[in-house]
């Protein structure tokens, strides 16, 4: 498939918006019951929000996305609820693609800043958002949808974190490797080469958070070990963000082909990055 021949633009139809609320079940399950439905999808940027759809050269849908708009602390701002593509156009870079258009689109309704949820546990959508986007890490929110249908959520508790992305393009990008014996580690199976944390573990002026690089592979051999990791790194982000340290980015150590973000408190004095103590709803 030809990434350059697809056409990225708001839905028109009803046939488009039925379209979407299709790929919702196709990507998350059809026994899935927090479908946006067409009705919503097709007045939706008449009061303010953004549906847009991602077309083949046959006017077929392969993704789409979809949030709302709204005023915090005296901004215009935008929730991203959901984000999908089909597997068959995976891997073409539409995710993305998707993601710079909602931008655009949104910058130039005078939006400042585009918030969404993520799985903490999902290494591939941390490295996309973070390290790819730019976006940046204000809040852990625990369990934040409980149990829910879709089959994407394995029974596991829905955790999340809350990034927030800046419409103007001015989203920092990070690298993506780092070497683990450089920095303290947090982990839910920590290995004995590991720099342990000193005991002033506050003073430390950045430290690793180990999360699986494939969570899904994990959760197919043991849903037990895919529940202690997401236990702990509920503590270790909640330890984290609670003594000023902020996101810098999902990296790799290239030796032992581990995952962890980068906390550092150099990051949380570039900017107002931790918001611990605000509640949010929404978002996937």
């Amino acid at each position: 498939m030809d990434a350059d021949i697809i056409e990225i633009r708001p839905l028109h139809s009803n046939a488009e918006c039925e379209a979407a609320a299709a790929l919702q079940r196709e990507v998350w399950g059809q026994g899935y019951v927090d479908v946006v439905p067409a009705t919503l999808l097709h007045v939706v940027e008449y009061v303010g929000g953004l549906a847009a759809g991602a077309f083949d050269r046959d006017g077929e849908m392969l993704g789409f996305v979809f949030g709302i708009n709204g005023v915090r602390d005296g901004e215009i701002v935008h929730w991203s609820h959901m984000l999908g593509v089909c597997e068959r156009a995976r891997n073409l870079g539409l995710g993305r693609r998707l993601k710079e258009y909602q931008r655009e689109r949104l910058r130039a309704l005078g939006a400042t800043r585009i918030f969404w949820s993520f799985d903490p546990l999902m290494s591939k959508n941390a490295y996309f958002n973070l390290n790819r986007l730019g976006a940046e890490v204000v809040e852990y929110v625990p369990d934040m949808y409980g149990t829910t249908s879709s089959p994407l959520h394995l029974g596991m508790p829905t955790d999340r974190l809350i990034v927030s992305l800046r419409t103007d393009g001015r989203g920092e990008k990070y690298g993506s490797s780092v070497l683990a014996a450089d920095h303290p580690v947090l982990s839910a199976f920590p290995r004995d080469y590991d720099r342990p944390m000193p005991d002033n573990a506050t003073s430390t002026p950045s430290v690793l958070i180990e999360i699986p690089p494939d969570i899904l592979s994990v959760l197919s051999r043991s849903s037990s070990t895919a529940e202690a990791w997401c236990m702990a790194v509920r503590s270790h982000f909640q330890w984290a963000l609670s003594n000023g340290y902020a996101v810098a980015g999902l990296l790799r150590d290239p030796l032992s082909d581990r995952s962890f973000y980068l906390v550092s408190r150099s990051a949380a004095q570039s900017g107002p990055r931790s918001r611990a103590a605000v509640a949010w709803a929404g978002g996937r």
